[in-house]
């Protein structure tokens, strides 16, 4: 990071460890500032701030919180996107459960793995946590697990697995009773109250409604 009136060259700056160049990127505290912001076209690099250690801060501060503020969510935002995700999930899911009634066994599994990125989306923003990549899922939930046995990743991960491999609807009934509880638990329960009169359905207590 350099001042914003700064003269430099990425270049300049490029080294290597063990013989291989190692990936810099060189930004001024403004355009620091504004990387991975909240709607910014890089937000979805936010999760690579989420542990990110600042070795060096010039600034008395300013960019350890800065780098703190883009790994998490901001409570407003957080609550936002766990009511719009958690709606993506429940008409995804929904969607799933109708195509196997009406015998779409393909389609449906087609929208069981559609359901799954607005499931853990808002799942972790309900914990003001940014959704981490799929890559470091299992490691996340060992490393930092959210506090519920319903999410602890030995039996989560599996859970998925079979979702999106197999669409089994059993399996994605517990998923919605688990994350329908800590929704409510959290103060959305507007936004499952909303896809009434099919919540019981979902649940797996009843049976889907016939597609018109």
């Amino acid at each position: 990071m350099v001042r914003d009136d700064a003269e430099s060259d990425a270049a300049a700056f490029v080294t290597q460890r063990e013989g291989r160049p190692i990936d810099m990127v060189v930004l001024s505290l403004t355009e620091f500032g504004r990387a991975a912001e909240i709607g910014a076209p890089d937000e979805w690099d936010r999760y690579s701030y989420a542990y990110a250690q600042v070795v060096v801060d010039k600034l008395d501060g300013r960019i350890t919180a800065l780098v703190r503020s883009k790994g998490v969510l901001p409570p407003d935002e957080a609550a936002n996107r766990a009511q719009q995700k958690l709606d993506e999930y429940i008409n995804s899911y929904y969607r799933s459960a109708k195509n196997l009634t009406n015998g779409l066994s393909v389609e449906s599994r087609l929208d069981a793995a559609e359901s799954i990125p607005p499931c853990l989306a808002a799942l972790f923003a309900m914990y003001e946590r940014v959704r981490p990549y799929n890559k470091f899922l299992t490691w996340e939930l060992t490393q930092h697990p959210l506090g519920d046995p319903a999410w602890a990743a030995e039996s989560f991960i599996p859970r998925l697995h079979r979702i999106v491999t197999t669409g089994d609807i059993a399996e994605q009934q517990h998923l919605f009773r688990d994350l329908e509880r800590q929704a409510r638990d959290r103060g959305h329960d507007r936004v499952i109250d909303g896809w009434e009169p099919d919540v019981t359905m979902l649940r797996g207590d009843a049976v889907p409604r016939q597609l018109t």
